[in-house]
Formats: C-alpha cells, sequence, structure tokens
C-alpha cells in the first residue's frame, strides 16, 4: 500500500535561494534583521541542546502549527503507547458462525496485512462463515474531527476504529468509463466501483471514503471479505456493522500489526499523513481513559504529557495539524522537540536538518533539529501565520540559520 506523499524538497529550494542571492546572503551580518524582516508576524526559536537560545523573535506568540504538530502527537503517544507498541484487531466467531471483526484503530489495516490475516484466519480451520459483522466501537460513533472539510482529497479522510487502506480508494478508470484498482495488491469491490463512478474519477486517482464513517466501515468489511474468499474462507451471508457486544465470543484471532509505532509515526512524518496521525492521537486517548476513543480523552493525554514535563499546556483539537483551533507558541513548541529529541531519527532529514512541514493555505511552519557536524542537534521552530504566504520563505529563513547557526 503506497502511502500519499505530501512533503516539498525544502532544501533544495534553499540552495538555490542562496545561488541566486550570492554568497553575502549566507554571510552577511544582518542575517538575523533579515529573519525578521521575512518573518515581521511570525514566531522563530533557535536553541542548543542544553537550552541556550540562539536566536528568537516572538517566541511566545500562539500560531497555527499546522502539521508541525504531528511532533507533538508523536511525542505524547510515544510516552503513552510506548515505541514498540502495536495495534491490534480482534476476530470472534458466533455460535451462529458470524465472523466479528473488532477494531481499535489500527491506522496501516492495509490490502497486504489483510491478505495476511486472511490466510491466517484459513490455517486456522475457518472455512466457512455467514456475516461479516463490523465492531467499530472503539472510537466514538460518527466522530469527526475538527479540520476535515468532507473534500475528496485523502488528507480529509474519517477516523475509526476499523479502518482500511487510509480510508481512501485508489482506482483506474479508462477512456471508456471502465474501472479498475489502481493497485494489483487491491481487489476493487462493489462500494469501491459504485463510490468512483458517483464521484466522476478520472484517469488515475485517489479519494477518500467521504460520504460518511459508515461507509469507511462497510468498505473494511467488503474488502476483507475479498481477501476470505481469495484464501478459501466462504462467506455465504452479509457485511454490515455490528448490532451486538461481541465481547462474550471466543476470540478465534488476535492481529498485531506487522509494524510498530516508531515506525509508523516515521511513516506519518515522511508522508505527512493526517489520517495516521489522528489515528495514532485518538487511540492514546482510548488506552489511557478507556474507550470510546474521543478527541476530548487524547486532549487530556496531551496535557498530561506536557504538565508532567513543565512545558506551559496550549490547546489542541486533533493530533494532524488540520485544525486552526490548535495554538502553540515557538517556545512551547521547542520544548517539546527537546524532550522528542532522542526520537529525531524518526523525521525526515534534508541537508543538514531534520523537520517536519507545517502547511495550509496561510500557514506555513517548520520545527526540527539542525545537525552540526560535531556536537548535539540545535532545535529550531519556524511558525509563519497570514495571508499571502509563499512557503519560499520559510525556507529562506531556513538556510539563513543554517548558514549562520550551524
Amino acid at each position: 500500500m503506497t502511502i500519499f506523499h505530501c512533503k516539498n524538497f525544502l532544501a533544495v529550494m534553499a540552495v538555490i535561494w542562496l545561488m541566486l542571492a550570492g554568497p553575502s546572503a549566507a554571510l552577511s551580518s544582518d542575517w538575523a534583521d533579515r529573519v525578521r524582516q521575512m518573518a515581521p508576524a511570525g514566531a522563530v526559536l533557535v536553541k542548543d541542546a542544553v537550552g541556550k537560545v540562539l536566536f528568537s523573535h516572538h517566541p511566545e506568540q500562539p500560531k497555527i502549527p499546522a502539521s508541525t504538530l504531528k511532533i507533538v502527537t508523536a511525542a505524547a503517544a510515544l510516552d503513552v503507547l510506548g515505541p514498540d507498541y502495536r495495534f491490534i484487531t480482534d476476530f470472534r466467531l458466533s455460535p451462529q458462525n458470524d465472523l466479528y471483526v473488532i477494531g481499535r484503530g489500527d491506522p496501516y489495516l492495509v490490502s497486504e496485512e489483510l491478505a495476511g490475516l486472511a490466510r491466517t484466519l484459513r490455517s486456522k480451520g475457518l472455512k466457512q462463515i455467514n456475516n461479516i459483522l463490523l465492531d467499530n466501537s472503539f472510537f466514538q460513533e460518527g466522530l469527526v474531527l475538527d479540520g476535515t472539510s468532507r473534500s475528496l482529497n485523502p488528507y480529509d479522510a474519517y477516523n475509526g476504529a476499523l479502518c482500511v487502506n487510509f480510508n481512501t480508494i485508489h482506482v483506474q478508470v479508462g477512456p471508456d468509463q471502465r474501472i479498475s484498482s489502481a493497485e494489483p495488491q487491491t481487489p476493487l469491490t462493489d462500494l469501491a466501483r459504485k463510490l468512483a463512478s458517483q464521484n466522476r474519477a478520472r484517469g488515475k486517482v485517489r479519494f477518500n471514503l467521504a460520504e460518511s464513517p459508515e461507509v469507511c466501515l462497510v468498505y473494511a468489511g467488503e474488502l476483507l471479505k475479498c481477501f476470505l474468499e481469495e484464501a478459501g474462507v466462504a462467506v455465504k451471508g452479509q457485511v454490515r456493522p455490528a448490532a451486538h457486544d461481541s465481547a462474550g465470543l471466543p476470540l478465534l484471532h488476535r492481529h498485531r500489526s506487522n509494524r510498530d509505532l516508531c515506525w509508523l509515526l516515521s511513516q506519518m512524518f515522511e508522508y505527512s499523513n493526517n489520517f495516521m496521525a489522528n489515528q495514532i492521537f485518538l487511540t492514546m486517548g482510548a488506552e489511557r481513559f478507556g474507550p470510546p476513543a474521543d478527541p476530548e480523552k487524547s486532549r487530556r493525554v496531551v496535557a498530561d504529557y506536557l504538565a508532567a514535563r513543565g512545558i506551559e499546556p496550549f490547546h489542541i483539537e486533533e493530533g494532524s495539524g488540520l485544525s486552526r483551533r490548535t495554538k502553540v507558541s515557538a517556545a512551547q513548541m521547542i520544548e517539546v522537540l527537546r524532550f522528542f529529541s532522542p526520537y529525531r531519527h524518526l523525521l525526515p532529514a534534508e541537508g543538514p536538518a531534520r523537520f517536519k512541514t507545517g502547511t495550509l493555505s496561510d500557514v506555513k511552519s517548520l520545527a526540527g533539529y539542525l545537525l552540526p557536524e560535531q556536537g548535539a542537534p540545535l532545535s529550531f521552530v519556524i511558525l509563519l501565520n497570514g495571508p499571502g504566504l509563499d512557503y519560499r520563505t520559510r525556507n529562506r529563513i531556513l538556510a539563513l540559520l543554517e548558514e549562520n547557526i550551524l
């Protein structure tokens, strides 16, 4: 399963700018003034490993962080769930031979894992079932997080306890309107074909299941049915949401994700995957305070994480950075970076830095680490908010920091 990609090549753009601007751009003694001129209402902060301030501009002003917030989500999740945490999905069998599938928020339940799951169930003696009953109760019913706009874009996908392929469908629509799967590992289900037709998709396109959380759940069951049948398990009945609690039924199989939390976070950062961020955000709330997962429980987890480290609390609406209600100062973010530093290798590397981007129409941010050839890494935060922002501004600021502070 390919994770959709959202990052840009900041280091390349920074080098191009420095070449165009000439040597004085990197070496001029007034570089700090030029940073402030490029971000008059923005916030920029750099600290060394012991907390000494190397550059500061409006560090206490709260700003919308966009996807740099994923660092906060990751830091709290590593503390609450642990780096070796693996998501689980349970399978129970009723006396009526109905297969209950109980989701617990796995953000990486992709086609390859479903195919392996189906083979495992068959190896445990499962040859035929009646209905596939889908239990989504680990998450709050009908959950819709602030910041998602119900577009068909993958970054707007719903979250839920039982989701497959990031709640997205990848199809190929030919000139004759014939619809096929754009992924050899993913069968085309009836629902996928119907939604592709309704959405008037053309060419090769990935879109999310924007109709409703219930449709997302049914699609997960349909795809599982395809893989079960491919593995030799006959499905005689329907695919539908579970109407009854399955907790008392015998456990047929407990699937543990093939990927641990550290690997999932590295992919979340690499592709700036909002769906993965919020699956992890919601799950840590349910694990700490009990199901069903909801945003408020996860906000409490983050608040406790910050308070335990002496970081001034700030409001976090959801875990991906899509919401404009989340506000954080550069001073607060750089303190999170201090505690996240042992896991800085999870962030994408660009030149002499590792960082996460944050991009909305009026937000252009960066947060991460500058890596000297010798010595401890430096933490930096660039938070730019306002109309008419160009992402090249944050790149130029980063280039100046690299040239003059490293």
